[in-house]
């Protein structure tokens, strides 16, 4: 291969004669690898980050209990509004257990009256924020 600037001088030149297509596919490999380094890392850290580890086991724990909304008794988990509530709540309950707070991080279903009014927050902090006001007995271990 030869690369031309602009002005059609020859500026470098890359061979890759002599190469067989497996030494072609390996660089290319190389490079995919080098590229992608960065994403791969970010899924690693999920997988073992211990808060988001403990968020996903909440909000199955919760789904196995089969909670249902209103007269028509449709599936909480179906409604998807709701269900990413749920997922904040977990997500604020595992961060407070993880600051030291003495809760218990799932959500069982004598919680449900407090839980219902936590699932529309805006965000897992407004949620923290009020675990910490309304529950007095809430502290650090």
């Amino acid at each position: 291969m030869v690369f031309e600037n602009k002005t059609g001088n020859i500026d470098s030149e890359i061979t890759l004669e002599g190469l067989d297509m497996r030494q072609h596919f390996l660089l290319l490999g190389l490079f995919c690898l080098i590229g992608c380094g960065e994403q791969i890392d970010k899924v690693e850290q999920d997988r073992v980050d211990p808060v988001i580890q403990l968020t996903d086991w909440c909000f199955q724990h919760w789904t196995e209990q089969q909670w249902t909304l209103g007269e028509t008794n449709l599936p909480a988990v179906e409604n998807q509004s709701f269900a990413e509530g749920i997922r904040k709540v977990c997500r604020a309950r595992a961060e407070l257990y993880a600051e030291g707070y003495e809760i218990y991080p799932f959500i069982t279903d004598t919680m449900q009256r407090e839980i219902y009014a936590l699932v529309f927050s805006a965000s897992v902090e407004d949620i923290k924020s009020h675990l910490k006001q309304h529950l007095p007995k809430l502290q650090r271990i």
